[in-house]
């Protein structure tokens, strides 16, 4: 089964006893590494695919590159070497393979296999857009135009008479948008998804849609890494050449070839998410220009309840669009609604965290609740998604609700993003989220509090929001990474820290909000010494050799403890739909009405008359 194959021995000596296996491997086409424990001798090609390095007295760290470098050889010169795959292993062996026994998990992988091979010998970079049109420019106009609809400019407003014409003309131009969207050609990579989402019974969806994400990755993986490397490469270079001022046009030039990288990423980010995105803007336009789409061979109106269908066997779905940075009201209200349909008004927990970018947010949240969100092939969490997870029957009569809603978000600080408005994204992002939360945890890598003063301010800033407009969520910040959780005067000496600085943040925000509160328990119900959790590292040494850290295991099961122990308030899904709509509504206003605040009664008129 092996790609290459090493032997660790003393010698290469004819008498040993071992020698008759090593001969058989040096004949085999396979590449071989001899590691000789007596030789001090450097890395030495014997033949073509066939090497010996020596480990005496050496420097490890070169001996580590040797191997490396003698192991990428091997698989590079050999086109025929095998990857090997855990499912081959069956054939030599009388090992049950689901695949081969079970015909819902076959049929599942063939139908997901179908699609993968319409994506074969496809740049990675360019099959969003050519398999799923609905959600590139056109939808990134639609929003930028809607927010230009809520957000009229001071010109605009001076103008006065004009504005109903403004505001006409570019409803018209939104509907125009949508009409294009619903005459795109639909793709035969999306057909087929449709199809197999209304073909196949419940079990068979669930492998199929499974497949398809472990599928999706397998093929964006490698070049993915490729791509983050070389944008780790050129952040580098930006770095260096802003701490030298002589350098500006070398910098300029460094930044415009970072963009461009950035962008590269973000074209190649393809997963189950971005066919659901593609679902739920077919189902959009379609609703606002009250026609099916050409080609379609089911009525869009029973996209909704394919969706639900898909929450209630726990896969996420998209709350807020991390590319246009918009929320698809239409097609959220729809799902929930057809979620409501099929499982009632149940009582729904919300717990949403928020953290900066990289910092273990969905890693946590899948350790504490068995969830899938996006962590594997170098691919973080773009915008918000909810999941759904259902509470036991017997701690139903405990907890006194049925299901808790997890709301998982991207990164705040994300790089991708730098230089595009970050901040006012980050703080619309943090506003939503703490809104829609029952419970907001907020995620912090490391124990550095002046690193993390631009995410306290945000944070802070957005639970100042909700307390204004009379919700109250609760929060708690999580540690993450922390050397020594068990060290209490460390950790209470960091807990004081994390107190002055929220405090000191709470002012800053209030100036920005025009009120005077001083203290952040004035803002929400907070007790430093129940509320801050440390948390160990989640491996137990380096990746990726290392086992995961049962103290990490011991840290979550404490803090999934501690938050149901909290969990005493929550609402129906029909209110949480509800507080989607009005939150966001309100976000897509609010940027105008506080930038008006030297111009008061202009803004004032306009929100009146509108």
């Amino acid at each position: 089964m092996a790609s290459v194959n090493v032997a660790v021995l003393p010698q290469l000596n004819r008498n040993d006893k071992s020698m008759t296996r090593i001969q058989n491997f040096y004949k085999d086409s396979k590449p071989l590494i001899c590691l000789l424990t007596d030789s001090d001798s450097a890395l030495t090609e014997m033949r073509e695919g066939k090497y010996k390095i020596g480990l005496k007295d050496r420097n490890q760290s070169v001996i580590f590159e040797e191997i490396r470098r003698t192991i990428n050889n091997g698989l590079m010169s050999t086109e025929s070497s095998p990857f090997f795959k855990l499912e081959n292993v069956a054939k030599n062996n009388s090992i049950k393979v689901d695949e081969d026994n079970e015909d819902d998990c076959r049929s599942g992988k063939e139908a997901a296999q179908q699609m993968i091979h319409l994506l074969e010998h496809k740049d990675l970079t360019e099959i969003k857009e050519l398999f799923l049109p609905c959600q590139g420019n056109l939808w990134h106009q639609w929003c930028q135009k809607n927010k230009e609809l809520h957000r009229p400019t001071l010109g605009e407003l001076r103008k006065g008479s004009n504005i109903e014409k403004n505001k006409s003309s570019k409803q018209s131009e939104l509907q125009k948008i949508r009409q294009q969207q619903q005459t795109s050609d639909l793709s035969q990579f999306i057909k087929i998804f449709i199809q197999k989402l209304n073909s196949q019974a419940g079990k068979e969806v669930v492998y199929f849609l499974k497949w398809l994400g472990i599928l999706l990755d397998d093929y964006t993986s490698e070049r993915l890494s490729s791509f983050h490397h070389q944008y780790d490469e050129k952040w580098s270079t930006v770095l260096k050449l802003k701490k030298n001022p002589d350098k500006s046009q070398q910098l300029t030039g460094a930044q415009v070839e970072l963009e461009r990288v950035s962008e590269k990423l973000q074209g190649a980010t393809f997963g189950l998410e971005h066919i659901l995105r593609e679902i739920g803007q077919i189902y959009e336009s379609c609703s606002s220009v009250k026609r099916n789409k050409k080609d379609l061979t089911f009525h869009f109106s029973s996209f909704p309840s394919l969706a639900a269908e898909m929450m209630i066997s726990g896969f996420p779905l998209e709350l807020m669009d991390g590319d246009a940075a918009h929320v698809p009201l239409i097609w959220v209200t729809a799902v929930l609604d057809a979620l409501i349909q099929k499982l009632g008004d149940q009582r729904a927990y919300v717990l949403s965290v928020l953290g900066i970018q990289s910092s273990g947010k969905s890693t946590m949240l899948n350790a504490m609740f068995g969830l899938q969100f996006a962590v594997s092939a170098g691919r973080c969490t773009r915008g918000a998604f909810m999941q759904l997870v259902r509470v036991s029957e017997e701690m139903k009569a405990q907890l006194k609700f049925d299901y808790i809603l997890v709301v998982d978000t991207e990164g705040l600080r994300a790089l991708e993003l730098a230089g595009r408005s970050t901040r006012n994204h980050d703080n619309e992002m943090a506003t939503f989220v703490v809104g829609l939360g029952n419970m907001t945890l907020i995620n912090i890598f490391g124990e550095n509090t002046s690193e993390m003063q631009d995410i306290l301010q945000i944070v802070v800033q957005a639970f100042m929001r909700m307390k204004k407009i009379r919700l109250n969520p609760s929060g708690m910040f999580v540690h993450q990474n922390v050397s020594d959780v068990t060290a209490g005067e460390k950790n209470m000496e960091g807990r004081r820290r994390l107190q002055e600085k929220l405090d000191e943040m709470t002012k800053l925000a209030a100036k920005e909000e025009d009120c005077d509160t001083e203290f952040f328990s004035d803002v929400i119900a907070f007790d430093v010494q129940n509320d801050v959790k440390y948390f160990a590292q989640l491996w137990e040494g380096s990746p990726p050799m290392a086992p995961p850290n049962p103290d990490y295991s011991r840290n979550i099961q404490e803090l999934k403890d501690t938050i149901l122990s909290k969990a005493s308030k929550s609402n129906g899904i029909t209110l949480f739909k509800k507080r989607i709509n009005d939150l966001w509504n309100a976000l897509l206003n609010e940027n105008f009405v506080f930038s008006f605040k030297n111009t008061p009664e202009i803004g004032i008129q306009w929100y009146t008359e509108n």
